[in-house]
């Protein structure tokens, strides 16, 4: 895959992401009138799982964002990919554990399952789902912040326009800090989280239709410049030698 068509496929994967997560979470609150997403809240437990279903595909997104990005800046900016990739698996991780607890109490109260063990299972899901806000703004901290160092070595190595990379640090900064103090208990992380969710939306959108800039050298590596400008190269350097 090039590095142009990566690109494309990271910003359809950046733009799912508000399809899947908004969805997800639309159905969820439809079917427990906005109480926490337990099945004795539930009107309908097919809802409930479907809702948690797309959460979970969010983060299976989130996830494939974080690989997709380790590809490309594995050669130019090995330290941030794999930062980058570390902090998109933590955030698929913490986000995944809500609608898990979700699904799997969802099970429990279709089969009626009662055993010590999945007493034990279902008493973990329970607490994931009561938990899932303060492990939604951790997640969205650890993004912010893995996101800035993303946006700069996009930024580096120009791979977006300026102006887009410059806003994305910019707004995760802004993310990062918002989503800290929601977890302080300041209440001012939805509306901070503006300039970086603007952003997603508009990268997500730029790199759907263009992709990634590729370099000459990212187009060598990725096979995409003609077979005869190695030997070009090679005879260029053999003049300079004669």
């Amino acid at each position: 895959m090039s590095i142009k068509t990566t690109g494309r496929v990271v910003g359809g994967l950046f733009l799912s992401g508000f399809v899947l997560y908004g969805g997800g979470s639309f159905l969820l609150a439809s079917a427990t009138d906005g109480a926490p997403p337990l099945p004795e809240n539930a009107t309908s437990l097919g809802q409930l799982s479907a809702g948690a279903t797309l959460l979970l595909l969010n983060s299976a997104a989130v996830a494939a964002i974080g690989t997709l990005a380790f590809r490309v800046l594995r050669r130019p900016h090995h330290r941030t990919a794999r930062t980058y990739l570390a902090t998109r698996t933590t955030e698929a991780a913490l986000l995944a554990l809500a609608p898990l607890g979700t699904l799997t109490l969802a099970f429990a109260a279709r089969s009626g399952t009662s055993t010590d063990t999945d007493s034990g299972i279902q008493s973990l899901a329970r607490t994931a789902v009561e938990n899932s806000e303060s492990a939604y703004w951790l997640a969205m901290a650890i993004l912010g912040v893995g996101s800035i160092f993303f946006c700069r070595a996009l930024l580096r190595s120009a791979l977006l326009p300026r102006f887009l990379a410059v806003w994305g640090m910019v707004g995760y900064g802004i993310f990062a800090l918002g989503s800290a103090l929601q977890l302080a208990g300041y209440g001012v992380g939805l509306a901070l989280s503006a300039p970086g969710g603007l952003f997603e939306v508009a990268v997500g959108a730029f790199l759907l239709v263009k992709g990634f800039a590729a370099t000459a050298s990212d187009r060598v590596a990725d096979g995409d410049l003609p077979a005869t400008s190695a030997p070009v190269i090679v005879t260029t350097t053999a003049r300079a030698h004669a």
